[in-house]
């Protein structure tokens, strides 16, 4: 609960310069705002790999904008940046959850508790993940079933992996 309270300070104070005081309808926005986007954020922090990461995916989900993240490289070095663009555009906020949710517990399935910016961009938009086996499992991504129409029941279901063709002849 902590994070949550820190990540809405943080958001706050990020976004206070685009309220303006003379209207309180827009500063409530701003606060309802921020505290809708804390709240989603705090549940995907190791999802994303940083409340920072958390916050940005958010906001992009919400907002349908890129954004890149930013992750450790493995050797500990500069970290590494991985550019995401949601093909749905802009969500309202149960389906930004929803969209995190299944994402989350795609990987969560192949013992991904902690995804690498591509584990986590392969989840969501479409792309290959290997697991611990040596195994590439392909995804065909949350939000590119979401764009395509795809119910939440139907992604679920589905759980994101394309389905082995088989071919007799």
């Amino acid at each position: 609960m902590r994070s949550a309270h820190v990540l809405a300070g943080s958001l706050l104070a990020a976004m206070a310069p685009l309220a303006d005081a003379r209207d309180p309808v827009d500063e409530r926005g701003v606060k309802e705002h921020a505290a809708n986007v804390a709240k989603i954020a705090s549940g995907f922090v190791n999802f994303a790999g940083s409340g920072d990461n958390a916050v940005a995916l958010v906001e992009s989900l919400h907002e349908g904008a890129p954004v890149h993240l930013s992750y450790p490289e493995a050797d500990g070095s500069v970290p590494g940046v991985v550019p995401f663009e949601p093909p749905t555009g802009a969500m309202d906020w149960p389906d930004v959850r929803m969209a995190l949710m299944l994402a989350r517990d795609a990987l969560l399935g192949l013992g991904i508790s902690r995804p690498s910016g591509d584990q986590l961009r392969a989840v969501m938009v479409g792309g290959q993940v290997e697991v611990r086996s040596g195994r590439l499992v392909g995804f065909r991504g949350v939000l590119q079933m979401r764009a395509e129409g795809f119910s939440w029941t139907r992604i679920a279901s589905e759980r994101f992996q394309r389905p082995a063709v088989a071919r007799i002849e």
